[in-house]
């Protein structure tokens, strides 16, 4: 149990910290199919399959710039390894015993961590259009721009005595939010404009969701003081905090069994995709979907707008407004928090002397983290190929969960059933990393941190992703082209 504390504690310094990794190896590919529409869902309708079919898949993505192993000391088959231990050492400041590390300086903080679970997924391509269905569920946790000094409390407490008796006046937005739900999704891809050798294709996605829970903070200035482990002062504060949870909230029992879903919302994603095509289009009509040749491309350029939405919650709600709030806390140390109710009610009573008059439960909304996302392929020859792609936050709301930025150069190698890539990343603009996707047959592999698996750097948080998937090739009918006969003779010919 131990060793799955330390990993939370590593993903989550804050209880919600910060869209994650974006498959890069796999995902911007000609073989991605229904996949590749979560970059782009243009995308499915020039893919290199007319029929994929995405069995089960997952990804699992966790990063911080905060709490770290050392990479000496970090092996990850101690995750994995029953009764496994971790190295100790003391910390400097408080003497403590610890098995992290924390990055202690005055930037701000950031974190996100992202499960995709993804299941029965499919999609069609049939000439002038493509369609694609696809079920998963995603818990995600983002935060953003926190201050070191609250991150650091939030880890060692108010006994932390550097930072005692100092008053901290940070006028900057943070934020931290987190959502559990499940996503139905159908995407439709369809061409705009196509002459010669020019094509345009447009798709988009509408996402049904359904919330387990969520939850949010964020605020633009807190202006307070720690003067010792007993005591908080609290001069100016604006913030909201609200959240809708599974839980009893007296208690702290889980409620899923009561009621499955307290949120329910609708997200988008839209893009474009042109390709400069190696020869112009062919206005040929065929008999069955399979017969409909791939054309290759010199070069192809995407544009994306992913994860446009949000998702409300009526139910189990509750939330709390400050406004130039302030407060001086004394023997902090003598209330428990033992649900979530007390917690609400000891700082609705702190901030006002009334413990319900600062707390609501009116409807709170949580947004997807949304981004830009820019794809451009380049053809060297029929296996080679190399992608360069971007990834950047838009921040829409106030409560909303915001996913990493990516710059990412990727050069892959691909067939009918065997495709290598290797994407070297640039993650939040600063961190460098370089991962490995392989694709064999039905099944796919990858990492976009292969430094989270192999101790490279100091272990911040990992990357990981496979998928188990059914294909079928544009151009080659197979059992099909035998029983009814196929008229694609360029496809027969040439391969």
């Amino acid at each position: 149990m131990r060793k799955f504390i330390l990993l939370f504690t590593l993903v989550l310094t804050l209880a919600f910290q910060s869209p994650a990794q974006e498959m890069m190896g796999y995902a911007p590919g000609n073989y991605a199919g229904i996949t590749g529409s979560f970059l782009n869902p243009s995308s499915i309708l020039d893919s290199k399959v007319y029929l994929d079919i995405n069995i089960i898949g997952l990804h699992l993505n966790v990063d911080n710039n905060y709490v770290y192993l050392k990479s000496d000391e970090y092996s990850f088959k101690r995750f994995l390894t029953p009764g496994a231990e971790f190295p100790e050492h003391i910390d400097e400041i408080t003497g403590e015993s610890r098995n992290y590390y924390d990055n202690y300086n005055a930037d701000l903080k950031t974190a996100y961590s992202s499960i995709r679970i993804m299941g029965p997924s499919a999609m069609l391509s049939m000439g002038r259009h493509a369609f694609g269905l696809s079920t998963s569920y995603r818990i995600m946790a983002s935060g953003n721009d926190l201050p070191f000094d609250l991150t650091k409390f939030a880890l060692e407490g108010l006994d932390f005595y550097p930072q005692q008796r100092i008053n901290y006046i940070n006028n900057i937005d943070f934020r931290a939010a987190a959502l559990g739900a499940a996503e139905i999704a159908a995407t439709w891809s369809t061409v705009v404009y196509r002459r010669n050798r020019q094509h345009l294709a447009g798709g988009i996605t509408i996402k049904g969701l359904f919330a387990n829970g969520g939850g949010y903070g964020y605020g633009d200035n807190i202006d307070y003081l720690v003067p010792n482990s007993d005591t908080v002062r609290v001069f100016d504060l604006n913030g909201h905090l609200g959240l809708s949870l599974p839980l009893d909230y007296e208690n702290n029992d889980i409620t899923l069994k009561d009621r499955l879903f307290r949120g329910s919302g609708v997200g988008f994603d839209i893009g474009f995709t042109y390709h400069k095509k190696l020869k112009g289009y062919s206005a040929k009509a065929y008999s069955a979907i399979c017969e409909v040749p791939y054309a290759d491309y010199h070069y192809r350029l995407g544009v994306a707008l992913i994860d446009i939405g949000r998702v409300n919650f009526k139910k189990d709600v509750l939330n709390m407004e400050l406004e130039n709030a302030s407060m001086q806390w004394n023997n902090v140390r003598d209330y428990g928090f033992d649900n979530v109710n007390s917690a609400f009610r000891t700082l609705s009573y702190q901030f006002t002397g009334d413990s319900t008059q600062l707390i609501k439960q009116d409807q709170i909304s949580v947004s997807l983290p949304t981004a830009l996302s820019v794809q451009f392929d380049y053809r060297i020859n029929d296996r080679f190929f190399v992608n360069a792609s971007i990834v950047r936050p838009v921040i829409l709301a106030e409560a909303t969960l915001i996913r990493p930025s990516h710059i990412a150069i990727t050069p892959r190698f691909e067939t009918h059933y065997l495709e290598f890539a290797m994407p070297f990343t640039l993650y939040n603009d600063k961190y460098p990393r370089l991962g490995l996707s392989a694709r064999f047959h039905k099944v796919i592999i990858g990492t976009d941190k292969l430094g989270g698996f192999f101790g490279m750097k100091d272990f911040t948080g990992l990357d990981f992703y496979f998928m188990v998937k059914l294909q079928f090739f544009k151009g080659k009918c197979g059992r099909f082209n035998k029983r009814f006969g196929c008229s694609n003779l360029e496809y027969l010919q040439r391969y």
